[in-house]
């Protein structure tokens, strides 16, 4: 887009003034991750992330090797959050931050490989991407994990341009271990880069270094390799099987259409046939035997590895969910710097080469990013309405405890919650007597009873993510058993909507009620 063809996106033409569209980019994307903070309720995961990180630190050690490690890297991070506070706010403005991270990080990494429009592309759809704001509002590993395979992508085409530079090799190293210990399934992106190397690449960049660079990212990670095959213990069986609807998801979630799919399946699949078009372009771009007659960097190394490290995760994992079930949409945010940088890198060819190429790349552009602010839109409209309210149900059960009550979570993951926000309450002046959690619970009629009998009142707490036939008759002989022994004082329930078909966001609370006092004569 420079010398013949030098009209930039916005008038863009020098480098302070790309500089001052990144800033209105990333004052941008800081409002969209930042301003709906606080407004859902943390989700059991989130939780659990809170627990994990104020364990001390023999327990955290023994909690990462119990089968957590593939986030230990955010846990450490938020330990040390944890020191300046723990409001809902303030956890998950970490996330958050690590996601405005993101964008000038796309920018550089753009940028430097592909070209400064590429750049600013990416960054623009990086910062309403709703996917990507979605995952930076929780508090799990996802946004810290997305920066760190810019950082490992930015080192490694760094390495192809020089590939002496010791100083590169460490930070590939470093970058792509620290990735693994933010989510394993890294692994599939890291091998992706790998695969886009020619076998002239290989020899450009060195067998003995490349295989000197495995080595060291093999020794790094061991403690995390032995922790997945020793102590497996089920983390991912739930999992839904593979399905259409289930790649589908996947795709929409890297483009940034998943949330728009809630409003119109249209328009969601519109943004998707948008960004594949640019992909498209990007691709055939780099098989141009022609040189390129402007001033941009030589694309030519950039776009297979970024094919690459979005293609090999989503069809390593599609390949591997027919035996095993490891394929979920927001797994695969790992892939949404590529689709971005792809999808810029299109737009540029586009204007490049197609017939009235400016009008061309400008509606594309145009389309792609008004698409994927109604997305952005409809996440945040539908964040009160999101489900998962276990804010609310801590507080609906506080308010109306009294002395003798204990609560039943099913899913357990609800007792996370229950002590998250328990704590909170305390913090803001509760004083009330505490039920507490009849946990763990044994699924048989015997053990339900001698658990509840010395209560005078308990507290049914039904949620299933994704609901099974195990599940079902797990809450079936709860319900039965309690009507059995207790009779039904109240019921209530949290409902709320999701995007995903088979997923349940929906908290049912009963309150049962002895019909004689245990303790009375």
């Amino acid at each position: 887009m420079t010398d013949t063809k030098s009209v930039e996106l916005g008038g863009v033409t020098h480098k302070a003034q790309s500089w001052l569209l990144l800033s209105l980019l990333v004052l941008v994307g800081a409002f969209l991750r930042f301003h709906m903070l606080g407004v859902r309720s943390l989700w059991p995961a989130e939780c659990f992330s809170i627990m994990v990180a104020r364990q001390p630190w023999p327990q955290f050690l023994r909690t990462m090797w119990w089968g957590e490690g593939n986030m230990a890297f955010y846990y450490v991070l938020l330990r040390g959050w944890l020191l300046f506070g723990d409001s809902e706010i303030w956890l998950q403005s970490l996330s958050a931050l690590v996601g405005v991270m993101a964008i000038p990080a796309i920018y550089a990494l753009g940028s430097r490989f592909l070209g400064r429009n590429v750049g600013l592309i990416a960054a623009a759809l990086l910062a309403i991407h709703s996917f990507h704001i979605d995952r930076s509002e929780v508090l799990r590993s996802y946004s810290l994990l997305t920066l760190l395979v810019i950082l490992s992508t930015y080192a490694f085409l760094s390495l192809l341009d020089t590939p002496r530079r010791k100083d590169l090799w460490a930070l590939y190293v470093i970058f792509s271990a620290l990735a693994l210990y933010a989510q394993t399934f890294a692994i599939f992106l890291l091998a992706g880069q790998w695969v886009a190397l020619l076998p002239g690449r290989f020899k450009r960049l060195g067998v003995v270094k490349l295989l000197g660079a495995a080595v060291a990212i093999g020794v790094l990670t061991a403690p995390l390799l032995a922790m997945t095959v020793l102590e497996n213990k089920g983390q991912l069986d739930w999992v839904p099987r593979l399905t259409a609807t289930s790649i589908l998801n996947v795709v929409r979630g890297i483009v940034g259409a998943d949330t728009l799919a809630l409003q119109s399946s249209l328009a969601s699949a519109f943004l998707m046939v948008l960004y594949g078009m640019a992909w498209v372009f990007a691709v055939w771009e780099s098989f141009r035997t022609t040189p390129s007659k402007t001033d941009e960097p030589d694309s030519s190394a950039a776009v297979p590895v970024l094919a690459w490290t979005l293609a090999f995760p989503v069809l390593a994992m599609t390949a591997i969910s027919l035996i095993k079930p490891i394929l979920y949409p927001r797994f695969l945010l790992m892939c949404v710097p590529a689709a971005v940088l792809l999808a810029g890198q299109g737009l540029v060819t586009i204007y490049k080469y197609v017939p009235l190429g400016r009008l061309a790349s400008s509606v594309v552009l145009l389309l792609t990013l008004l698409l994927g602010l109604a997305s952005t839109r409809k996440l945040d409209t539908s964040l009160p309405n999101s489900g998962l309210d276990w804010r609310a149900t801590t507080n609906y059960i506080l308010s109306r405890r009294a002395v003798g009550d204990a609560v039943i979570f099913y899913n357990f993951g609800g007792d996370w919650t229950w002590d998250y926000y328990v704590g909170r309450a305390r913090k803001a002046g509760d004083s009330g007597p505490t039920p507490p959690v009849i946990f763990p619970l044994s699924f048989d009629r015997a053990s339900i009873v001698s658990r509840t009998v010395p209560y005078q009142r308990v507290w049914l707490v039904l949620q299933q993510d994704i609901p099974n036939p195990q599940s079902d008759a797990n809450t079936a002989l709860l319900v039965r058993t309690m009507q059995e022994h207790f009779h039904l004082v109240e019921e209530k329930e949290f409902p709320g909507e999701t995007m995903y078909p088979g997923e349940s966001v929906t908290i049912h609370v009963a309150l049962y009620a002895a019909t004689v006092h245990p303790n009375s004569p």
